[in-house]
């Protein structure tokens, strides 16, 4: 990998990296608390997988339900279904493990198969590079059921920060290939329109977790030379937002970010999608990483409520052919 893109300029590249060697050591102390894990299941270690993609094979963890719910829903005629769980990390850190408390939430309180990638960020690579690692994930999860025994029809997306942007954006390229689009995602304060001003990203705290210093940093890094207006950029700006499947949008009453979410969630249910949006007033950007317990775990159990209502759903079910075996381990 090369030390940065060749369209971003040596100055926000060396922050980059700085913010990039930083990040491991700010996500352990702050984002990885024992408090804030909420599966009660026994699972196991995930597995380290390799997914390709068009520009080379992405590393990702796979989380398995435990062997007993995993043959409850055989019992009953279906196979469990899968969420693609993406990272944030303001585009240009990447450390899955930072999402486990997630993961390993979905895996034992919902019963689904968890992917969660290590796409590429910046300054090594550029837009439109994650975006299009995650879209591959997605087709190759689709593509998948077979091999590891998960429902190709009830696949959702989902992260927070700069996964759900990405979340967003593999809605968006589905849509555009004519491929089906995720039957859900949860979007946990993310962004959705790098159009919009830096001034109108404003927190009354005095030293937000999201600072201004960051937007300019990602337009200045991964988003060098991008056409901000782009729907794969800015999943705000696509023309037919009913299109969208149902969405959970999470924000925190002090984050920056809110006023970008809070007016995609009333742009997209003005546009026909079912939208829930839920803002926790006292919370900056990070919520479900960090204290207070008590607001990580109602958004976490929100976003498990969401996905699995929509595993649910009556058009969702579906009898199977026959009893499969589990995947590679």
């Amino acid at each position: 990998m090369p030390f940065k893109d060749a369209a971003i300029a040596w100055r926000p590249a060396l922050l980059a990296r700085a913010f990039q060697a930083g990040f491991p050591i700010l996500s352990r102390v702050l984002l990885e608390s024992p408090k804030l894990r909420f599966a009660t299941k026994p699972l196991t270690v995930p597995a380290r997988i390799t997914i390709p993609t068009r520009h080379g094979d992405v590393g990702a963890l796979l989380y398995r339900p435990i062997s007993a719910d995993i043959e409850a829903q055989r019992t009953a005629g279906r196979r469990p279904p899968v969420h693609l769980l993406l990272h944030g990390g303001a585009f240009m850190a990447r450390r899955p493990e930072q999402a486990d408390n997630v993961a390993r939430y979905l895996a034992s309180e919902v019963g689904c198969y968890v992917v969660l990638p290590d796409y590429d960020v910046a300054p090594q690579v550029r837009f439109p590079v994650a975006e299009q690692q995650c879209y591959d994930v997605y087709a190759w999860i689709l593509g998948q059921a077979g091999v590891w025994g998960w429902d190709e029809s009830r696949v959702s997306a989902g992260g927070a920060g700069a996964g759900a942007k990405l979340a967003l954006s593999v809605i968006v390229q589905a849509l555009q290939d004519g491929r089906p689009a995720p039957v859900a995602a949860s979007l946990e304060y993310g962004v959705s329109d790098f159009t919009l001003p830096d001034e109108s990203r404003t927190s009354p705290l005095r030293f937000p977790m999201i600072g201004a210093w960051i937007p300019r940093m990602v337009r200045a890094t991964y988003l060098a030379g991008a056409d901000l207006a782009d729907p794969v950029v800015s999943p705000a700006a696509y023309p037919r937002l009913g299109d969208f499947p149902p969405l959970l949008v999470l924000t925190g009453g002090l984050d920056a970010l809110r006023h970008d979410m809070r007016a995609f969630a009333e742009r997209a249910r003005a546009r026909g999608a079912k939208v829930e949006h839920r803002e926790f007033a006292r919370s900056d950007h990070g919520f479900t990483h960090v204290r207070p317990v008590e607001t990580a775990r109602a958004a976490i159990t929100m976003i498990g409520r969401h996905l699995r209502a929509a595993y649910d759903a009556p058009e969702r079910h579906f009898l199977l052919e026959r009893p499969r075996e589990p995947g590679p381990a």
